[in-house]
């Protein structure tokens, strides 16, 4: 960059208050500093900040240059070269920010650096520092957090791999994570004397800092969501750094001999590095969880439940988890997954076709620890992988997770069948269904139901520990907006089964029978419709009355602005989550039989229930128009949620992971 130049927007001193403090330090003539602060401004960071640039020992070339490279940015000149620690304890001495975001001169950030690393501090409020994904200049993975090893040496996680094997990005505690992509609460950094200059003038004081942090009681954490690309070491050269890291591990090893004892030997295979990753995670048990697809709530189909069991099991923090999508085309994004604390597993099962099996088999063949236990949902799952498990897992428990008893389903749906052809085929997919459901009972080791009802079913089957799960789903809350802020339908939906899901079948039940009454005395009455990918025959539904409105990211804003939820389902089985959803949302329900049935309700009037058109419109239309019949439901949905939050909501998932993988016990 020229002197003239101007300067990029790295900064913007006019926030008083910044949460976070870059921090990059230039050594000499720094001749990756231009395009580091360049790419600093590109990753746009929303999150109030600081940038303080550290010229160490700079040369008067760098002199001349730092007014236009660092723009409005805070410069701090040495003319001795403090070392890299020193450097970045002079920045933190000046620092403002809660958060100290150390950035290594030849790094570059990609978008959203900062804010992720922000937001994981966020999440982990335990942590001390955590520390982003580095990535060489291609882009393959450098370091997804590292290993200290008994010898003092370390290895960065996942070294050499491409992001796209989705291995070890999932946020996790780690030994440590280098100073290149590193974000350290300030507060800490200085109360632990910031880098000592034992390791004057580079290389393993960032080794050294975290473990001095773990020792006051801080955790060291992993995220993906913050990347760097890096080029490791361009600023000295071979001979010096060698020499440099010779020296300075001697003396990290002196300092640390009595704590390094007590850690895993030197193992750089994927055994070794597989168990060295869950030591350091403080995991007793890795688990798979197989279901159809990345659990988004906004899809429906269940998958809200399972968002909440994959977020009930990461957060013990006694388990890493896994995810696998078991069906074709159910990878979908992976971010919301990994900053749980999942693993998810990046297959594409498309070129599996017909030989399903084959793609587990591949996977379990990449994790040579394997795993304690296994959970699969749906039958068909169960179907596809249930023989692969126990041939490469024998002996592993394999648990099954009921989200509905599918037979229930399709002896609805086959009793509904609109001719003879229809319910004959239903009728044959029902006892291929209800053989599989009695094979999944005696085979599986445990079953989770989602209400005893259907437990019971299970049950007589031969289940050998059949155990239920309350539906009610985490993170829902009431929406504040009254009666007169709203205005509209919502059904809720998604097409699991494409044209032939229970969905798809109410929807049009009820625009066929139920919406037309509804308008006569509502003219204005529409319909809101959520749901990706709606099938054919739902799409023929579009019109003035009726808007489709695909994926949904936020329910709660739907929820938020709709006068009433309807559940017009008139087959299917297991609880409608739904139903519970919107009324934990607070909105104002109708719902037929089969969209009610599962539910604990003991508050009268929490749920207007009908299966006749007529009464399904009657009560409605009373919903959309009476103010007063509207508000005396929201009061009793409001009474029927104090009693489920009086309730002990059992940790179901996580007792029985504990008994199967014998964990947990006082540590």
């Amino acid at each position: 960059m020229s002197t003239d130049a101007p300067a990029p927007p790295v900064d913007d001193p006019g926030r008083v208050d910044p949460v976070a403090s870059v921090v990059v330090v230039a050594w000499r003539d720094a001749p990756h500093l231009e395009a580091c602060l360049a790419a600093f401004a590109q990753s746009a960071p929303r999150v109030a900040h600081e940038l303080i640039v550290v010229a160490n020992e700079p040369t008067v070339a760098l002199v001349r240059r730092l007014p236009a490279l660092a723009g409005r940015a805070t410069v701090l000149r040495s003319e001795a070269n403090l070392g890299f620690g020193g450097a970045v304890n002079l920045a933190a001495s000046r620092a403002r920010g809660e958060l100290l975001a150390l950035l290594n001169d030849d790094a570059r950030p990609e978008p959203g650096w900062l804010d992720e690393l922000v937001a994981a501090h966020a999440r982990h409020p335990g942590a001390a520092a955590v520390g982003g994904l580095t990535l060489f200049p291609d882009g393959r993975v450098q370091e997804a957090g590292s290993v200290v090893w008994a010898d003092g040496w370390t290895t960065g996680v996942g070294r050499g791999e491409t992001v796209a094997e989705g291995r070890f990005l999932a946020d996790r505690r780690v030994d440590y994570c280098s100073a290149a992509n590193l974000a350290v609460r300030r507060a800490a950094f200085l109360g632990a004397g910031g880098f000592d200059d034992l390791y004057y003038p580079a290389y393993f004081e960032d080794v050294d800092l975290c473990l001095r942090l773990r020792s006051g009681g801080g955790e060291i954490w992993f995220t993906a969501a913050a990347r760097v690309r890096h080029g490791e070491s361009k600023s000295t050269n071979a001979t010096f750094r060698a020499f440099l890291m010779e020296t300075n591990h001697a003396r990290f090893v002196g300092r640390w001999s009595d704590q390094l004892g007590a850690r895993p030997p030197r193992d750089t295979s994927p055994t070794g590095i597989e168990r060295a990753v869950c030591a350091a995670a403080g995991a007793e048990a890795r688990l798979l969880v197989i279901d159809d697809r990345t659990p988004d709530p906004a899809f429906g189909s269940g998958l809200g439940r399972m968002a909440d069991v994959l977020t009930e099991l990461s957060a013990v923090g006694r388990y890493l988890v896994t995810f696998f999508a078991g069906a074709e085309g159910g990878i979908g994004a992976t971010d919301r997954l990994e900053r749980l604390g999942v693993e998810h597993v990046r297959t594409d099962l498309v070129a599996y076709r017909g030989r399903l099996g084959d793609a587990i088999a591949d996977h379990l063949a990449t994790r040579p620890t394997g795993y304690e236990a296994v959970l699969v949902s749906r039958p068909h799952n169960y179907e596809r992988y249930a023989a692969t498990l126990r041939a490469l897992l024998p002996g592993v428990p394999l648990l099954y997770d009921a989200e509905a008893v599918y037979s229930r389903r399709l002896e609805r749906q086959a009793a509904l069948a609109p001719d003879l052809v229809t319910r004959l085929a239903l009728e044959r997919e029902l006892a291929a269904m209800q053989r599989l459901e009695a094979a999944i009972a005696t085979g599986a080791d445990a079953i989770v139901c989602i209400c005893e009802e259907e437990a019971e079913v299970f049950r007589h089957l031969g289940g050998r520990a059949v155990l239920v799960n309350p539906p009610q789903l985490a993170g829902a809350a009431p929406t504040p907006a009254g009666f007169a802020e709203r205005a509209g339908i919502a059904f809720v939906a998604g097409w699991g089964a494409g044209g032939a899901s229970p969905n798809a079948d109410g929807l049009i039940w009820f625009v066929r029978n139920v919406l037309g009454r509804v308008r006569a005395r509502v003219p204005d009455a529409r319909l809101y419709v959520s749901g990706a990918e709606p099938p054919r025959n739902v799409r023929r539904l579009e019109g003035p009355a009726v808007e489709l409105g695909g994926k949904v990211e936020d329910l709660a804003e739907l929820y938020g602005r709709v006068r009433v939820a309807i559940v017009p389902v008139r087959s299917g089985a297991g609880v409608k989550l739904k139903t519970v959803e919107a009324l934990q949302h607070g909105v104002p329900v109708v719902a037929t039989t089969v969209g009610a049935e599962g539910i604990a309700l003991d508050e009268p009037g929490a749920l207007a229930i009908a299966d006749e058109p007529a009464a399904f419109a009657d009560a409605l239309v009373a919903l959309l128009t009476d103010a007063a019949a509207w508000e005396a439901q929201r009061r009793a949905i409001e009474q029927q949620e104090r009693r489920w939050a009086q309730l002990e909501r059992p940790s179901v998932w996580r007792d029985l992971v504990d008994a199967v993988c014998c964990v947990g016990a006082p540590r």
